[in-house]
């Protein structure tokens, strides 16, 4: 029998795993939503280009390219890959990703959570229209200041807020009460952004933890469309005294996650460019063909990080 593959990527990403460059993309999505399951694809063959990442001085200008850059949370590509055995020689199966949350100091899944549908249509519609209006987009950022009850926050569209007002319901009954009033508080005089990917299949992006010096603790990212397989990966102490530990963790379609803590600065982030993914199953794992996907991530900016320039 043979072998599965995974046909060749399309973005291509590279830089400091530590310090993820500014975007000089855009991000957008395409309209089908589903998962089309597959026990076995034909053989694999992985692209091995990498790029160059922009450097930490860039700004936030430019949503032209088509190369998504690291600084957005959930898109990108996962670095150099092996290359592909000759086509008569099948490759081994990979190791199926998990689809319970890893074990890593400050990171937040339940796998129940989804994202009411009729929510989510609306958001991609609206994000199709509006954003991703040419194929070179495929990257949109949005901010918003900070509010209170009395002067509610300003700068994201609507629909962004009432996602934001959902997720918040959402997510309290899973998170420690620290960690909610981290991610929405009642009043605060951050700024908060919002950065929209879109991905087509067999895209991705590097391994990378968001900039250090631009945002703050507490990210929340939520997929759309379409699932995909996410690499988390510790980064090593100073000293090397602590082992590498990875793990291959599959995001389902309108699924949330969070990150804070040791997951937000000690863990990199990453996803191959692959067209199907190897998830945990009850045989074993499965194949799942990705589509189009869109990610939203919301970030805290940390103060004067704010004043683009």
């Amino acid at each position: 029998m043979a072998r599965p593959t995974s046909p060749k990527s399309g973005k291509k990403r590279r830089g400091s795993p530590l310090e993820a460059s500014s975007i000089n993309g855009s991000i957008g999505c395409n309209a089908p939503r589903q998962e089309t399951r597959q026990s076995k694809i034909p053989k694999l063959s992985i692209d091995t280009s990498v790029s160059s990442e922009a450097p930490e001085s860039s700004n936030y200008s430019g949503n032209t390219s088509s190369t998504s850059q690291p600084d957005s949370l959930f898109d990108g590509d996962a670095g150099s890959l092996p290359k592909s055995n000759p086509s008569d020689l099948p490759l081994p199966e990979p190791s199926p990703a998990l689809i319970d949350a890893p074990p890593i100091p400050g990171f937040f899944y339940t796998p129940s959570l989804r994202l009411p549908t009729e929510l989510a249509d609306t958001i991609v519609a609206h994000c199709l229209r509006t954003y991703f209006t040419a194929p070179h987009i495929d990257q949109v950022m949005l901010f918003c200041r900070g509010g209170t009850p009395e002067n509610p926050p300003t700068g994201l569209p609507p629909i962004f807020l009432s996602l934001l007002d959902k997720l918040s319901g959402l997510l309290k009954p899973s998170l420690p009460p620290e960690v909610h009033e981290l991610l929405f508080p009642a009043s605060t005089t951050l700024a908060r952004q919002a950065i929209v990917n879109r991905y087509e299949p067999g895209q991705g992006i590097t391994a990378h933890v968001d900039l250090l010096k631009r945002f703050g603790d507490g990210i929340i990212g939520v997929s759309f469309a379409s699932g995909c397989v996410m690499q988390f990966a510790s980064v090593p102490d100073e000293d090397g005294g602590e082992e590498k530990r990875t793990y291959d963790f599959y995001l389902p379609e309108g699924s949330v996650i969070v990150m804070t803590g040791d997951a937000r600065y000690k863990w990199t982030h990453g996803i191959d460019k692959r067209t199907a993914d190897f998830v945990d199953g009850e045989d074993g794992g499965r194949w799942l063909e990705r589509s189009m996907r869109m990610s939203i991530t919301f970030r805290w900016l940390l103060p004067g990080a704010d004043i683009l320039t």
